[in-house]
């Protein structure tokens, strides 16, 4: 699952804080005990320079009070009467050494005149405890600052993806339409102004081109139903004159059934181009008898075809109310591509509430066999090229009829063996 935008800026803004906050406490840390070091070094280095010049005059006395010892080691003497903590080191040292529960900082001096060691050890115990609680309390801070900035962090997250939550929103509910509501504009930052603007004027060009549509297949529904309004004429005089032969009148019933087929075609394709639903055309119909007209009109539209399809009903008066043209041109494609793809027998078979459609030929590429399957547009299962062939159009077609009448499409087969559409029917009315 992807995480959300203000989640990320929450946890950016947070890391930001805490790796400000953590530098700072850094370089504090670092200033506090810059500062103790040096005031420790500097005070020492002026008692040992007060300590000399009391040596050079001779009025130096070993002192040893609460924070502070000095002890002078003649040239000559043993070191056995220093303290131990200053034996055995070479000169000069500054050390900080742990005596027990006291602290002390230590340094020794060569001394030319008069030739001997300066010892000086001062107490910086209560400094080093202090420094503790000074740690300590940074260490509170620093926790107090990361907890402030998990709260500012999230609430800023909050804040600053506001606006983008709301233009996403208003793009979300705008509902393909032949008219469509434009978003708000009154946005504070001008980013989100330049979307909300740019995705108007992409509402605005697709009404246009929504309109462009309406308007062609208004015009292609007039001309396409012109020409077949004359042939019906024709058709009529030629009925009327009666001097056709049986022949000639059986083949003049073909064409007019061919005529009423492409009609019903047309009007289909055209719903289809609308996106709209025409509810007064559903009815109730037998679906085994629009399955065998279909057979039918395929066998006499192509003499090679016959004997090729076999029909199988386990309902053979299934209803099933809905579009007939609609069914019959779903029927019609699922049959031809089956017949496109092998010179053996197609089965269609119906039993309980599904169709199954079956060839066996060398089966469909896969490519297609996903794309038909899977949810979204259905355009997807044209080629590469964006080229319709016989087959992508005609399965095209089907996808198209099934989403409008709200039947689903399954392809539980397609391989070397064979393809399988298999169709699952719905509105049924009743089966005997």
């Amino acid at each position: 699952m992807k995480s959300s935008l203000t989640t990320r800026l929450a946890r950016t803004l947070f890391f930001l804080i805490a790796a400000t906050t953590a530098t700072s406490m850094f370089i504090v840390e670092l200033f506090v005990n810059d500062v103790e070091d040096t005031i420790l070094g500097l005070e020492l280095k002026a008692d040992a320079e007060y300590f000399t010049k009391q040596l050079q005059s001779g009025t130096f006395q070993p002192i040893k009070t609460a924070q502070l010892e000095a002890v002078f080691l003649s040239e000559g003497e043993t070191e056995l009467v220093l303290p131990e903590y200053f034996r055995s080191r070479s000169l000069p040292f500054s050390e900080e050494i742990e005596m027990g529960p006291t602290t002390l900082l230590i340094v020794g001096e060569q001394l030319e005149q008069p030739e001997g060691k300066l010892f000086l050890a001062q107490d910086i115990t209560i400094m080093e405890n202090r420094e503790s609680l000074v740690q300590f309390a940074l260490v509170g801070v620093t926790g107090f600052m990361l907890l402030v900035g998990f709260f500012v962090a999230r609430t800023g997250a909050q804040y600053l993806v506001r606006p983008f939550k709301k233009l996403t929103r208003e793009v979300l509910n705008t509902a393909p339409a032949a008219s469509m509501p434009k978003i708000t504009t009154d946005y504070r930052d001008q980013e989100f102004c330049d979307i909300a603007e740019a995705f108007n004027r992409f509402l605005s060009e697709l009404e246009h081109h929504i309109e462009r549509e309406k308007s062609f297949v208004k015009l292609a529904s007039h001309e396409l139903r012109t020409p077949l309004a004359v042939m019906s004429g024709a058709l009529n005089v030629l009925e009327q004159r009666q001097s056709l032969s049986a022949a000639d009148q059986k083949t003049l019933a073909r064409i007019r059934r061919a005529m009423q087929t492409m009609r019903d075609d047309t009007e289909v394709l055209l719903e289809l181009a609308r996106s709209e639903a025409s509810e007064g055309d559903a009815r109730t119909i037998i679906l085994q008898e629009v399955v065998q007209n279909t057979v039918d009109d395929l066998e006499h539209g192509h003499p090679d075809h016959a004997g090729r399809i076999r029909v199988y009903s386990d309902s053979p008066v299934l209803r099933v109310t809905t579009h007939p043209a609609l069914v019959r041109m779903l029927l019609r494609n699922l049959v031809q591509n089956a017949l496109r793809h092998t010179h053996a027998e197609v089965e269609v078979r119906m039993a309980g509430n599904k169709i199954s459609v079956r060839d066996f030929g060398s089966g469909l590429p896969s490519t297609v066999t996903e794309h038909l399957s899977a949810a979204g547009t259905p355009s997807a299962i044209t080629s590469t090229a964006g080229e319709f062939s016989n087959t992508t159009f005609g399965l095209l077609i089907v996808r198209l009829v099934c989403e409008r009448l709200g039947w689903e499409l399954e392809i539980p087969k397609s391989d070397s063996e064979g393809t399988e559409f298999l169709i699952h029917v719905h509105n049924l009315v009743s089966s005997y």
